[in-house]
């Protein structure tokens, strides 16, 4: 496993919607590394900072080394966290807002738009926060 501050370590930073992101990545790594249940457990803590490992390690399945459970117990501290990245039609509106006045008369910029707004409009749709049609 990557060292806590390579470049290549997974990170957490404390931000609900990017836990789920945190815990693939992580799991992934540790996977290809063979890790077992009780060793991601010990390694996972290393990747967040100090004030969070010492809340984490107090949760249950840390002390029993059960990842799964100990991962449960962590997402259960974070609201919504299970859910993942999610968005608000206000989300949607502050993209469209704030390109009104941009000149997108070039390719690269209509695709830079459509980068911000395509993953917004899809978690919307997908979530029956608006239909296709208002997409």
């Amino acid at each position: 496993m990557p060292g806590a501050n390579s470049s290549k370590a997974p990170s957490f930073n404390g931000e609900t919607s990017e836990l789920l992101e945190f815990f693939e990545l992580f799991e992934d790594l540790a996977d290809a590394c063979a890790l077992t249940p009780a060793e991601k457990c010990k390694t996972i803590v290393r990747y967040v900072d100090i004030q969070m490992k010492q809340f984490w390690v107090t949760l249950t399945g840390y002390e029993s080394r059960d990842f799964d459970i100990f991962k449960a117990s962590i997402l259960a501290q974070y609201s919504g966290a299970a859910k993942g990245q999610h968005y608000t039609i206000r989300d949607l509106e502050h993209i469209v807002i704030s390109n009104v006045d941009n000149d997108i008369s070039t390719e690269t910029k209509l695709l830079q738009y459509y980068r911000q707004f395509r993953p917004v409009a899809h978690w919307l749709v997908a979530n029956s926060k608006i239909s296709t049609r208002e997409r």
